[in-house]
């Protein structure tokens, strides 16, 4: 099934195109995206929908299992589930330079203030910090930027990340603040 392009697959104008295999293409596709965008639906920053590595990971496991059978895109499933291990470690750099950053700034106010943006945070902290790691790899930036981003919001929601970014924090513009 490896044989075309995971687009001829998806060409609505091709005559013989099967809802099988344009469906399996589809999933593939989706999941390919959301690994290049760290976990992302659409490549930009959203709390709510942002996976986590290991929430991810659980489909191409299982859809690998499943293309066994039906012989749709088993190498595409078997090259996306080999990816993890460096994603999941990309995420999980991204959680300890969050680390590193919140026990940096701790002594400062105003820079505990920049940290509080979560959007600040990603474009100035997060994002520099995933370049410097990735210099090549943009997927692997945007699972540091994801790991980073998620572990901001989940302190700022908890009582010590409370203390640390809240508190702290009152010339924070209401748009931008993280709200507890």
């Amino acid at each position: 099934m490896d044989t075309y392009t995971l687009e001829h697959y998806l060409d609505l104008l091709r005559a013989d195109t099967e809802v099988e295999s344009f469906e399996a293409a589809l999933a593939v596709q989706h999941v390919r995206r959301q690994i290049i965008n760290g976990g992302k639906d659409n490549g930009r920053l959203d709390l709510d929908s942002a996976l986590q590595s290991q929430h991810l990971e659980l489909f191409p496991a299982h859809a690998v299992e499943t293309s066994q059978r039906t012989k749709y895109f088993e190498g595409d499933w078997r090259r996306l589930k080999r990816l993890f291990p460096s994603l999941r470690d990309a995420w999980e750099k991204g959680q300890a330079l969050f680390q590193e950053d919140l026990a940096h700034v701790t002594g400062s106010r105003e820079e505990m203030e920049y940290l509080s943006m979560i959007d600040f945070a990603v474009d100035c902290f997060a994002s520099a910090r995933a370049t410097n790691l990735y210099p090549h790899d943009r997927a692997l930036q945007n699972w540091v930027i994801n790991g980073y981003t998620l572990h901001l919001n989940d302190s700022a929601y908890t009582g010590i990340g409370r203390l640390h970014l809240i508190e702290h924090c009152t010339c924070v513009t209401p748009r931008s603040r993280v709200h507890p």
